[in-house]
C-alpha cells in the first residue's frame, strides 16, 4: 500500500531526479508526511478516547498540511519549494499550538522542535536551517519568559488524568517519529551510497568498454598504416624492377625520383605505425628519417650537415603528406644538383609559427645549382600544386644562397 502511495505521489518526481542527494531528501520528506499523517490520526483517535481534545488542533493541522504538501509535489514536481512551504507551516503549527493552546503541558514540543531543525537543514538546505534555528530559538525563549507563567498555573488547575496520559503519548509520539526519521535518513544515506556505487560501477564499466574500443581502433589503424606503408613498399619493389629494364640515364633518375616520393608516403605510414599518436607526427623525427632514406637511395658520396629548427613539433596526417612531399622534392634536387662543387654541404629547414596567423616553412641550402634545362619541370609544378593544397605560398632565392620561402594559410595541428 505505501509503495503504491509512494510511486503515486513521488513516483515522477524520482524519476526526473538526477541527483543521488535529492531523491534521498524526497524520500525522506516522503516518509516524514507519511509517518505525520498515521500519527495524527492516531493522536485524533486516541484524544477522542481520553477527552483530550486540545491536542485534536495540532493532530489535525499536520494532517491537513500532509495531504496538501503531497498533492503538491505531485502536481508541481518541485519538491524543495513545497518542502520548504511544509516545513514552515509545520513550524507555526508547533509554536502556534505551544503559545496560544494552553490545554496540553507541551512536554514533548522541545522534541518536535529538534525534529523539525533536522529535517529543515537536511531537506531544504543549511542556510534555511539556521534561519529555522534562529526562529525556534527566539519563539522558545520567549514562550519561557511570556507564555510559560500564565499557562503552568491553568494546567495545574485543569490537570486532569487525560492531559496527563496524553504527555505519555506525545512524548511516546515524537521520539518514535524522531527515531524513524533519523532512520529513514540514515537508510537514505545507504541507499544513496549503494546508488553512487553503482552508478561508479557502472561508470567504470562504460570507461572500460570505450578503452576497450579506443584499443580495438588504435590497433586496427596501425595495422591500416601498415599495410598501407608495405602496399606501398611494393609499388616502389615494382617501380625498382621496372627501373633495371631501363638503358637512359635521364628515365633511371626519374624512376628513381618517382620511388623516392612513393617512399616519402611510406615513411609517414611507417612513423603513424610506430607513434603512440595516431593523429599527428612528430616533425623532426619524420625529416631526420626521410632525409637519410633519401641520401641512401640517392647513393652519395658526401657528407651533409643537416640542421632543423621547428617551432612547432607534431603536425596532423593532412598536412604532413604535402609538406613531405615538398621537401622530398627541394631535398632531393639539392643532393642531385647542388653540391657537386661544394666542400662542406649544408642545409637548413625551419618551421615556425608567424605573428599574422601564417606558418613559415624555410628552406635553404649552401649549394651551387646546376641551370635547368626546362623553365617548368614536374618537380617544380609538383611543388606548386602541393604549396596551394595547404593554402600557400612560396617564395624562391638564388642569392646570397638557395632559399625557399613558404608561407601556409592552414596547418592540420
Amino acid at each position: 500500500m505505501l509503495r503504491k502511495l509512494r510511486t503515486y505521489f513521488i513516483g515522477e518526481s524520482l524519476t526526473a531526479l538526477n541527483s543521488v542527494h535529492d531523491i534521498s531528501r524526497l524520500t525522506v520528506l516522503f516518509n516524514l508526511i507519511s509517518t505525520a499523517l498515521f500519527m495524527g490520526g492516531i493522536a485524533v483517535l486516541i484524544s477522542t478516547f481520553i477527552g483530550t481534545y486540545a491536542v485534536y488542533i495540532p493532530a489535525l493541522g499536520s494532517i491537513f498540511f500532509g495531504l496538501i504538501t503531497l498533492f503538491a509535489i505531485r502536481w508541481t514536481k518541485n519538491f524543495i519549494f513545497v518542502a520548504k512551504i511544509y516545513l514552515t507551516l509545520i513550524f507555526i503549527l508547533i509554536f502556534g499550538n505551544l503559545i496560544f493552546n494552553s490545554g496540553t503541558m507541551h512536554i514533548g514540543t522541545p522534541f518536535w522542535i529538534m525534529l523539525l531543525n533536522i529535517l529543515v537543514m537536511y531537506i531544504v538546505g543549511v542556510y534555511w536551517g539556521i534561519a529555522f534555528l534562529i526562529a525556534s530559538l527566539g519563539g522558545y525563549v520567549y514562550y519561557l519568559h511570556f507564555v510559560l507563567p500564565d499557562h503552568f498555573f491553568k494546567i495545574l488547575d485543569s490537570l486532569t488524568d487525560g492531559v496527563y496520559y496524553s504527555v505519555y503519548y506525545e512524548t511516546l509520539f515524537v521520539l518514535l517519529l524522531l527515531g524513524y526519521v533519523i532512520y529513514t535518513i540514515l537508510q537514505s544515506s545507504k541507499q544513496s551510497d549503494r546508488l553512487l556505487k553503482d552508478k561508479n560501477l557502472k561508470l567504470t564499466n562504460q570507461n572500460n568498454e570505450i578503452k576497450r574500443r579506443e584499443e580495438e581502433k588504435t590497433i586496427m589503424l596501425k595495422e591500416i598504416h601498415h599495410r598501407v606503408k608495405n602496399n606501398l613498399q611494393v609499388i616502389t619493389s615494382l617501380l625498382r624492377l621496372q627501373m633495371h629494364e631501363l638503358d637512359r640515364e635521364t628515365d633511371i633518375q626519374k624512376f628513381k625520383d618517382s620511388i623516392n616520393r612513393v617512399m616519402t608516403m611510406a615513411l609517414i605510414h611507417d612513423k603513424m605505425y610506430q607513434a603512440e599518436e595516431l593523429s599527428r607526427i612528430n616533425l623532426e623525427d619524420y625529416f631526420e628519417g626521410l632525409s637519410n632514406d633519401l641520401m641512401q637511395s640517392y647513393q652519395i658520396n658526401f657528407e651533409v650537415d643537416l640542421s632543423f629548427k621547428f617551432e612547432i613539433k607534431k603536425i596532423g596526417l593532412k598536412s604532413i603528406v604535402p609538406l613531405a612531399l615538398i621537401y622530398n622534392e627541394l631535398f632531393s634536387n639539392s643532393l642531385k644538383h647542388a653540391f657537386e662543387n661544394t666542400e662542406t654541404p649544408k642545409i637548413n629547414v625551419v618551421i615556425s609559427e608567424s605573428k599574422d596567423d601564417f606558418f613559415q616553412f624555410s628552406y635553404s641550402d649552401n649549394g651551387i645549382w646546376k641551370a635547368s634545362e626546362k623553365e617548368n619541370t614536374f618537380g617544380k609544378e609538383l611543388i606548386e600544386s602541393l604549396t596551394e593544397q595547404l593554402d600557400g605560398e612560396v617564395e624562391f632565392s638564388n642569392k646570397p644562397i638557395t632559399k625557399y620561402t613558404f608561407k601556409f594559410r592552414h596547418l592540420d595541428l
